[in-house]
């Protein structure tokens, strides 16, 4: 199989032998990681936002007093890798953390009114960086890709 360099690879890595890697979804599915996290970083330059810290707000916009449990489980991530996620958020007034009624212990999250206007303001540049990330596929293959993927992490919904 003979390969190609890919958006801002190094053309000499293009001609290693891969043997099967470029066959394996894992490999291919880390490379497209890492590729979404450049293009939200073209996209959302001087912004100060993560990947991770735009997923944790688009969850918190949706679900105002979302538990920490439930915005880390979401994220299929350790509640250790969220915190250090949020801390900054919070720092920058973007969130305020609220404690769940009923259980002292438990911390929820909701944009502040300043987060929500500033997030509002930045969201839709996710539609471009989905652009970049997906353009090389028409309409059609970018949803059966999101189909794909969303039945192998098993996320039926949208």
């Amino acid at each position: 199989m003979s390969a190609r360099a890919g958006p801002g690879e190094d053309p000499s890595v293009a001609s290693l032998d891969y043997g099967l890697l470029n066959e394996l979804v894992g490999h291919l599915l880390r490379h497209a990681f890492l590729r979404g996290h450049q293009v939200f970083g073209d996209v959302f330059a001087g912004e100060a936002l993560t990947p991770l810290q735009f997923m944790v707000l688009e969850l918190v916009d949706r679900n105002p007093g979302i538990t920490h449990r439930d915005v880390a489980a979401a994220m299929s991530s350790a509640p250790s890798v969220l915190t250090t996620a949020l801390k900054p958020l919070v720092t920058a007034r973007m969130l305020e953390q609220v404690r769940v009624a009923g259980d002292g212990r438990r911390v929820a999250y909701r944009l502040t009114r300043e987060g929500r206007e500033r997030f509002r303001a930045v969201r839709p540049r996710i539609a471009e960086a989905e652009r970049r990330l997906l353009g090389d596929l028409d309409d059609a293959e970018a949803e059966a890709l999101r189909g794909f993927l969303r039945r192998i992490t098993g996320r039926f919904s949208g």
